[in-house]
């Protein structure tokens, strides 16, 4: 397998953790891939031209983070990360999409930096950071019902959560997250020190 990838990119990262976490990596070759140059390669996998994507031995290709991480939870592997029972995989792929959508507005907030700046929004800028700040809110407020990493197998919502607030320190740290919300920063920091994501971690800005 082949998974197309940015090492900025939350999503990919969150792919790339999953595999690691599985005991998949000697199956997954990661393919370092560029949207924003419009590479060849990565158009005919995804002709989205968005990482991360899959291709599969057979020449299929999967996209979009959820499904590929389903994908490969559905693999044998050394851990369950997306539960059987229904309660709990509906809460697990609920923390998961929440994460994801805060990455979507730190995204949106990266793009619009590019922009010149008598076209950036301010009253959009505010709408995603203000998603954020909420988001936030509710997981800082949420941790007590989750246990502590030291003591538990992440499931994906977690991983996805942690890619999330990675992504916020290294595109966005003027947004000081953890001001309001220190406890998930203690549990970002516990987190962090797993070899999945301690290996996957961005860049130095």
């Amino acid at each position: 397998m082949k998974l197309f990838y940015s090492p900025t990119s939350p999503y990919a990262r969150k792919c790339r953790a999953v595999a690691i976490e599985k005991g998949l990596e000697a199956r997954v070759e990661i393919v370092p891939a560029s949207p924003m140059t419009d590479p060849a390669a990565l158009h005919s996998a995804n002709p989205l031209g968005k990482v991360p994507a899959l291709v599969l031995a057979d020449g299929r290709c999967i996209v979009d983070s959820p499904v590929i991480c389903e994908f490969l939870d559905s693999l044998p592997g050394a851990a369950k990360l997306i539960p059987h029972l229904d309660a709990a995989r509906i809460d697990c792929r609920t923390r998961e999409a929440l994460a994801d959508g805060i990455s979507d507005a730190a995204f949106s907030r990266t793009m619009e930096r590019l922009r010149p700046e008598a076209q950036r929004s301010s009253e959009w800028n505010a709408r995603w950071t203000n998603a954020i700040r909420r988001t936030i809110a509710h997981f800082n407020a949420a941790l007590a019902d989750r246990p502590h990493p030291d003591d538990a197998q992440p499931d994906l919502g977690d991983i996805a959560l942690a890619c999330a607030l990675s992504y916020f320190d290294f595109r966005h740290a003027d947004l000081a997250w953890d001001r309001e919300a220190p406890a998930l920063r203690v549990w970002l920091t516990a987190i962090e020190k797993r070899p999945s994501l301690a290996t996957t971690a961005p860049p130095p800005a």
